[in-house]
């Protein structure tokens, strides 16, 4: 994929990749036909959280291998798709492994004819003023990851400016608080300390997942539209850990707000989902 404009590099900046998007997919699906889509879920849950959100967006399974190392079975689907008005919609569960997972497929999905890519997850509270159970988006996230450096080398990438105000309507009119919040992103997940907490909070972070970053900065350089979104699941704070078992009336606000949000998307965009120009920041 040539690289857009807004990569940190600089304009028009030349990439001479062994491995690209583009090859793989040749070599998966040859002459087969591949899917198209206009917007993407990327659910950043466990399978729980990813099935409450395929129920009742009222999705099918794709049955068919079509994204890198998800492995379709017939009892264990990955990849899912419905539509909206005149949006085709994929949802994709169980992507928990952070930033190169992440990257990838926000690649793949630009080839597939994504323009908006939801991240629909869970963040760690790292300030004793962000309490388990908020309603959270990522305004920002800080590059503290290995991934997004491949992307940019800004240390700090925002979400698209349209989403994070159409997302704002949808908390106002559904009634519920949204906080905008700035996301670390975390690569090791057993090795979070102390001294880890306070150099996120320099950088002026609340929260921390192990996908924001990477989410923003790989789909400036890919030219998509992207918004994670989610809750508060656990907290960092005061030297103990107030571990990620919550309500799961919690997931359920975050479902409504995702869907309200691609409701909302599909009828402003028509047949294209979101086929306006991205607004994240440049070098994102």
């Amino acid at each position: 994929m040539t690289p857009a404009s807004n990569d940190a590099r600089g304009p028009g900046a030349s990439l001479a990749r062994y491995i690209s998007p583009e090859a793989i997919l040749d070599m998966r699906f040859g002459d087969r036909e591949r899917p198209s889509w206009d917007i993407a879920v990327l659910c950043f849950r466990t399978r729980r959280g990813s099935d409450l959100l395929v129920e009742r967006l009222g999705a099918r399974p794709v049955g068919r291998k079509t994204l890198y190392a998800f492995e379709e079975t017939a009892d264990r689907p990955y990849v899912y798709e419905v539509q909206l008005v005149d949006s085709r919609i994929a949802i994709v569960a169980d992507c928990l492994w952070g930033g190169p997972q992440t990257a990838i497929l926000v690649e793949e999905m630009a080839c597939f004819g994504v323009r908006v890519v939801i991240g629909f997850g869970v963040a760690g509270s790292i300030v004793p003023k962000l309490s388990k159970g908020t309603q959270i988006v990522a305004s920002a996230g800080t590059v503290t990851d290995g991934t997004s450096r491949a992307y940019t080398d800004l240390t700090e990438v925002t979400g698209d400016a349209s989403l994070l105000s159409l997302f704002a309507r949808v908390g106002r009119d559904l009634n519920v608080e949204v906080t905008p919040v700035k996301v670390a992103t975390v690569d090791a997940l057993y090795r979070e300390t102390e001294d880890d907490v306070r150099r996120w909070r320099d950088v002026g972070a609340a929260a921390i997942n192990m996908e924001t970053a990477p989410l923003y900065a790989a789909s400036a350089v890919c030219g998509i539209k992207s918004l994670w979104l989610g809750h508060v699941s656990d907290c960092l704070a005061d030297s103990q850990w107030d571990s990620w078992v919550r309500p799961a009336a919690l997931t359920d606000v975050t479902i409504a707000l995702t869907v309200e949000l691609l409701k909302r998307l599909t009828a402003a965009s028509g047949s294209r989902g979101g086929d306006s120009e991205p607004t994240q920041s440049p070098g994102a």
